[in-house]
């Protein structure tokens, strides 16, 4: 009998102690919203399902790296809902959410729309959730837009002057693919610390992963990866921090006005200047305003950051 009683004591005490490990908890009150242990979880999901790169990354990076992810999509949520009446519904199902679903589907390996519900099926990610993280972005990104456009200032005739500089002298020109970490800090000391902290991971988990956990610009979630630039879409002093790395160096760090950047040199090849001179003109200062914009939107985002009521329990 003491037997039977102890064996039913041992299950109930092991039912209980996975009622309580799997407890829905507050974590966190942003604004109106609150996060939970449930939501983090699901996160978690989201990014590694999508992301490749935190397969490297431990449970406590992990769960770091959703707590940031779902902070700042609630903040930025909250202050596009300021701005513009979103119908969700209506956007899930919009031509320009489905085409931003489908380059992001090709971009990271997926030949068809089958094929990626499929994959997103298995993973137990609502499609419907992850065009929703998309709809947040595209109104943050128009926010920006309709916010500073005005103050987007392109110095045509100086793009314009050194590209046909290159043409006339018959110059190659040189072309990075080019990997980001941006972080943003108010004062030289907590610049130091930070860049401190940041080339320690690099050397320890790589600068993808490293990229994953501390960059605060959207590549983050793709390693820090950009792509392809060529000279002439990054300032002079960029250039002069990076032309002499070689593949697979990454730059000190650069202080522009949207942030502090450490650059990584994924590979460089030189291009010839045999060109179509208007549409370069146009794809480099397309390039210049996304920039630009780019430094806005962190500095916009910083600011309501600040502002934000955050409360962890």
């Amino acid at each position: 009998m003491k037997i039977i009683f102890a064996y039913t004591l041992i299950i109930y005490l092991h039912l209980i102690t996975a009622s309580i490990s799997t407890e829905i908890k507050i974590l966190y009150k942003i604004n109106d919203s609150v996060i939970t242990n449930y939501d983090i979880s699901e996160e978690v999901n989201y990014l590694v399902s999508l992301n490749r790169n935190l397969n490297q990354l431990n449970d406590k990076q992990l769960f770091s790296n959703a707590e940031k992810s779902l902070i700042r999509e609630i903040i930025k949520k909250d202050e596009i809902d300021k701005f513009y009446e979103i119908n969700y519904e209506e956007e899930i199902n919009s031509e320009n959410i489905n085409r931003i679903v489908t380059n992001f589907r090709e971009k990271i390996g997926y030949k068809s729309n089958q094929e990626f519900q499929d994959f997103l099926k298995v993973k137990n990610i609502e499609i419907n959730e992850l065009k929703k993280k998309f709809i947040i972005e595209q109104f943050w990104n128009q926010l920006i837009f309709d916010k500073y456009r005005n103050l987007v200032k392109i110095d045509s005739d100086k793009i314009q002057s050194v590209l046909e500089k290159l043409i006339k002298d018959k110059s190659e020109i040189l072309t990075f693919n080019l990997s980001e970490i941006v972080f943003f800090e108010k004062n030289r000391e907590a610049i130091k610390n930070k860049s401190e902290e940041i080339i320690a991971s690099i050397e320890s988990i790589g600068f993808k992963d490293t990229a994953v956990i501390y960059s605060i610009s959207e590549s983050s979630k793709l390693g820090g990866e950009i792509g392809w630039v060529n000279q002439n879409q990054i300032s002079k002093k960029i250039f002069q921090d990076i032309k002499d790395l070689d593949i697979g160096d990454f730059s000190k760090p650069i202080i522009t006005t949207g942030g502090i950047i450490f650059l990584k040199v994924n590979d460089k090849k030189k291009t010839s200047t045999q060109i179509d001179k208007d549409k370069e003109m146009k794809r480099l200062i397309a390039f210049e305003k996304n920039r630009i914009l780019n430094e806005y939107s962190i500095i916009y985002y910083k600011e309501i950051e600040n502002k934000a009521y955050v409360e962890k329990f």
